[in-house]
């Protein structure tokens, strides 16, 4: 595949090597080498953005494909809030390529509780400049913003500005860790959706597992770019 084609394929590689360029204004770059059991072609799926890399053999490779339809089917499977933080994760990681991010398609109350179908997460009305929570607090909690704007601090300097429909706090959920930067409400104050550990340990368990895997090495990738 080719970067900045639209895709309706994705490659589950079964035998033998792949190396993944990105072309950016300083050249191309290699930003992975991926065998066996790794998935490459999703993002576009799981988005409908356009291809973000260039994916060539390094040796000959037998791979299954994994067309839109059946990938659409399992995401399907997902609960919404699953899917949103799917969605979320691959716009993190084209943020961090430079890539123009889509706008999620799944926000706001269309997520529900996984315990009551008809009501939306808890929900709570932040003031302007409120800390929501600080690096290195301890995860409990992953939240979706319906109003305003969340601000993400990681050692006194802000590195995102979060609006409606963008999530926050998953990645010490998902790899139970300490937080990794701070939440902190911008000048207009934030209406934020509350989805605590259980609601999203239930969302996460409703991927299939080559959606779960996506998830974790999407952080991984995310945790080496920042590290």
């Amino acid at each position: 595949m080719k970067q900045g084609e639209k895709g309706q394929i994705a490659w589950l590689i079964q035998e033998g090597e792949v190396d993944v360029f990105m072309e950016s204004p300083g050249g191309m770059r290699k930003l992975a080498r991926l065998n066996s059991n790794h998935v490459v072609g999703e993002m576009s799926l799981i988005d409908s953005g356009l291809r973000t890399a260039t994916v060539v053999a390094r040796t000959p490779v037998t791979a299954t494909e994994i067309r839109r339809e059946l990938f659409d089917r399992m995401l399907d499977t997902c609960e919404p809030l699953a899917r949103h933080m799917l969605s979320h994760l691959v716009n993190a990681v084209r943020t961090s390529r430079g890539v123009d991010i889509i706008q999620p398609t799944v926000i706001g109350p269309t997520i529900r509780s996984t315990e009551d179908s008809t009501r939306i997460l808890e929900r709570r009305m932040f003031a302007p400049n409120t800390t929501i929570f600080r690096e290195n607090d301890t995860g409990e909690a992953a939240y979706l913003i319906q109003s305003g704007k969340v601000m993400i601090v990681k050692e006194e300097r802000v590195i995102a500005a979060l609006g409606p429909g963008r999530t926050f706090g998953e990645m010490a959920l998902l790899k139970n860790v300490k937080r990794m930067a701070g939440a902190v409400v911008s000048d207009e104050g934030a209406a934020v959706e509350i989805i605590r550990r259980r609601e999203f340990d239930t969302a996460v368990n409703s991927m299939p597992k080559v959606l779960r895997s996506l998830t974790h090495a999407y952080l991984n990738y995310l945790a080496d770019e920042k590290g």
